[in-house]
């Protein structure tokens, strides 16, 4: 994918990733641009190489909030070994101090003294600037640095597990469990709480477990981190020089990981991030569109969960022991998440002092251009992720009239405001083989333009198409266009050999969590609405009845028709053409038809012959013929 294309992808929303040890944070982005195809994707803290784990990920217009991300409390499990330091205080360093091993009890006896607000020195090796270079660089380069203490806060300290002392190595090792405050080192800590027991000490293997409310078991691909204990710690890493080559290189299972772990913003998950959320009013999009002054009529609150609020008792507790969660739920916060009435992102608004100002500002996305596609390109991943992930409303059928049924299936369709619209429906060959085939009532292209949603996906009824299981097909939708609901009618059916019917449908809806509507049958004098009807209709040339059935006049599609100039008569001519038999037609008679030219519409003659296999068509001169796309047919000429 181009730079260019990536850049104007609109995807904005957060992704919980994996990092990998031996790997940085800034490399591990490369995976994740590729895979959601946007370049603008930050992170909400950095990782050193030797950790893995938990990074938060956000893209788009959301890496607006970084820096409110990056405040929250943070879980780490780090395994520190207590009789080596090294110059960085990790396993990349040099060993610059040896001293002796500690037991498990000494341990436990000095973690309270690192429990709550403490000051710590940042390691010499980090990303600080001092004099706007970054320390580790003016270290390496030989220079002497001092870094200063500074506040942290240790929110909870605790030993999982301890490996002591042993003939095959001298120093032993715990495996720490920590909940802090931004901007703590665990490198510091574990330096600091060696120092306390009289001892040497540096982080063996460290990992990121949760930021604020996210954690690292719902992260993208998270099940391929080994478990995090001492003694896989303690194992070289063979590992670590492959990850360090994997960029460039795009794995299609990492790929699709990304892509399904991948979240757009909502309100919930605006309230996981301690911010409120509005809804903008329409009435108000051009105005808040347009920078102008803000005023609460503008907006809707979104009622907080239960979940979400803190009592004024709870806040007055000591943060001491709390969960990286329960932190996250304290912060507050000034900032507010807009969102449009169709649940798009609108961007931030603050409120100081009763006052709103902006903070920044997502314009509404334009209507979306009509789309088609294949079936292979479905399975090949061309319905754009934002559509996957926001969800689709499909409606699925051959739509041979788009007749006023088909009209009640897409208007259940097109009632789903926060879902994008798609049709599956079928080419011609559905029916073509069949001996008793008589024509669709419209043709392909004619179907499309009726259908008001915002694709279409037309499947061409292949041998192999029409061996998959109706449910699968089903499960298909759910997966490569994020279908969240279904609009059927009673006559439903799909899937080899038509098994899947709509019963079936409710039963898998509430298994595989889409939302499934039965739309009633829609009835015309007595009987109910179907394309066989219709067909009936036009070949008994009782266009009064075809025109109840469709809602409109039958007309047919004489866009790829090839007329030929007959006969002259009065300034006029008669053209013929031969009929592909792809459409129903009347019986053979003489018809009174129009079509439309220049903003008006026109009417003529029209006749079907030699069984529905030849139309003469009366027009002024050979060109019109070329500017008639169809033919409406509106009485039986006398």
């Amino acid at each position: 994918m181009k730079k260019t294309e990536r850049s104007q992808n609109p995807l904005s929303g957060l992704l919980l990733y994996a990092k990998k040890s031996g790997m940085t944070s800034f490399s591990s982005l490369w995976n994740i641009k590729h895979a959601l195809g946007t370049d603008k994707v930050g992170h909400t803290g950095t990782l050193d190489s030797f950790a893995d784990g938990l990074l938060v990920v956000l893209t788009g217009s959301l890496t607006h909030i970084v820096p409110h991300i990056t405040g929250f409390a943070k879980k780490y499990q780090a395994v520190v070994c207590f009789g080596r330091e090294t110059d960085t205080l990790d396993p990349t360093g040099k060993v610059i101090r040896t001293a002796k091993a500690v037991t498990k009890e000494e341990v436990l006896s000095v973690l309270p003294q690192f429990t709550g607000a403490i000051m710590q020195r940042p390691p010499l090796y980090s990303a600080l600037h001092v004099d706007g270079k970054r320390a580790s660089d003016l270290v390496r380069s030989g220079e002497t640095v001092q870094l200063e203490e500074r506040a942290v806060f240790i929110y909870s300290l605790s030993v999982c597990d301890f490996l002591p002392a042993s003939e095959k190595d001298d120093c032993s090792y715990a495996l720490l469990e920590i909940t802090c405050s931004k901007g703590t080192y665990i490198r510091s800590l574990a330096r600091d709480i060696a120092n306390a027991l009289g001892t040497a000490g540096h982080v063996t293997a460290l990992r990121r477990t949760a930021v604020g409310p996210f954690t690292l078991e719902t992260a993208a691909d998270a099940d391929s981190l080994p478990d995090f204990t001492i003694d896989n710690a303690l194992k070289k890493n063979a590992a670590s020089e492959e990850l360090s080559k994997q960029k460039g290189q795009c794995d299609p299972v990492l790929m699709q990981k990304i892509q399904d772990a991948f979240m757009l913003f909502t309100p919930q998950l605006a309230f996981d991030c301690a911010f409120d959320a509005d809804i903008l009013k329409e009435e108000s999009v051009p105005w808040y569109t347009n920078g102008r002054a803000l005023a609460s009529k503008m907006f809707v609150r979104i009622p907080k969960p239960e979940a979400y609020t803190v009592s004024e008792a709870d806040a007055d507790l000591s943060p001491v022991g709390l969960s990286a969660l329960q932190v996250t739920r304290r912060l507050k916060t000034d900032r507010i998440a807009v969102f449009y009435e169709n649940g798009d992102f609108a961007g931030m608004i603050s409120c100081t002092d009763k006052k709103l100002s902006y903070v920044f500002v997502v314009q509404k996305q334009k209507p979306l251009p009509y789309r088609e596609y294949s079936w292979q390109e479905v399975l090949d991943g061309k319905i754009p992720l934002l559509w996957q992930k926001k969800g689709c409303a499909l409606t699925v059928g051959s739509f041979d009239g788009v007749h006023t049924g088909h009209q009640a299936l897409l208007d259940a369709v097109l009632a789903q405001k926060n879902l994008y619209k798609g049709v599956i429906t079928f080419t011609n060959s559905v029916r073509a083989g069949l001996g008793n085939y008589e024509g669709d009532v419209l043709s392909l292209r004619q179907r499309l333009s009726l259908i008001p949603c915002n694709f279409a996906v037309v499947i061409d009824f292949s041998e192999d198409f029409s061996k998959i299981e109706g449910s699968q097909f089903i499960c298909m939708l759910i997966q490569h266009c994020g279908m969240r609901f279904l609009a059927e009618g009673s006559d439903f059916k799909c899937g080899y050999k038509g098994a899947c019917t709509v019963q079936t449908l409710k039963a898998l809806s509430s298994d595989a969590g889409f939302d499934f509507a039965l739309v009633p049958d829609v009835i015309v004098e007595g009987e109910r609405v179907s394309s066989s009807r219709i067909r009936q209709a036009v070949k008994n040339a009782d266009f009064v009845l075809a025109q109840k059935l469709l809602g409109r006049p039958f007309a047919y599609d004489t866009a790829g028709l090839a007329f030929s100039a007959e006969k002259k008569t009065d300034g006029a001519v008669w053209v013929k053409a031969v009929l592909t038999g792809q459409q129903v037609v009347p019986h053979d008679g003489m018809y009174t038809v129009s079509f439309d030219k220049e903003g008006t519409v026109v009417q003529t003659s029209c006749s079907i012959s030699d069984c529905g296999k030849t139309m003469h068509l009366l027009v002024k001169d050979d060109a019109e013929t070329q500017q008639i796309q169809e033919l409406r047919f509106t009485n039986v000429s006398a």
